[in-house]
């Protein structure tokens, strides 16, 4: 094998890694995103359960919306948020997912009753965007205390149910 042989394989490595990198750039991000909203999901079914176990609400409170600055704190007790120095079951902060942002959120705190687990008056949606792609996952908290994802229908997530409220 000559020299030149090496410099044109090593040219042509370069081209098609370079075109591979927004790829997984786009890759990356949207693990974040679902990295991010699992976590959030996981925080409500954990207050929910604790709430049943306890016998007394649980709450996650949310802050930063519509930033990459986010945080939120699931407790035992209300108005216990990120910067509050309250005992809480968790407290996660968003700059660990760089480049997701809580774009929204329909209400602050979600909060689960006790005596079923149920989160009516509680309810709402939490959505998650990223950055660079734009694509949206919503946390979804029902009435009944069920948490579910679903993805935006414009720019859709692999792997969730679309959904036209998710946008």
């Amino acid at each position: 094998m000559t020299l030149i042989e090496v410099l044109i394989g090593l040219v042509l490595l370069v081209i098609l890694g370079s075109l591979a990198l927004p790829s997984w750039n786009e890759f990356q991000e949207r693990q974040r995103l679902k990295s991010a909203a699992e976590s959030l999901v996981n925080s409500l079914n954990l207050v929910r359960s604790e709430a049943i176990a306890q016998q007394q609400f649980g709450y996650v409170q949310l802050s930063g919306q519509g930033s990459e600055r986010w945080c939120y704190a699931a407790a035992m007790t209300a108005n216990c948020d990120c910067a509050s120095s309250c005992a809480t079951l968790q407290k996660v902060d968003g700059q660990q997912w760089p480049g997701v942002a809580l774009s929204s959120s329909s209400r602050k705190t979600f909060r689960f009753n006790w005596k079923n687990g149920s989160a009516t008056g509680a309810n709402g949606t939490a959505q998650f965007v990223g950055a660079q792609s734009g694509q949206r996952l919503c946390v979804v908290l029902s009435n009944l205390g069920r948490v579910r994802i679903t993805t935006s229908k414009q720019k859709p997530v692999p792997g969730y149910t679309q959904d036209a409220s998710c946008s």
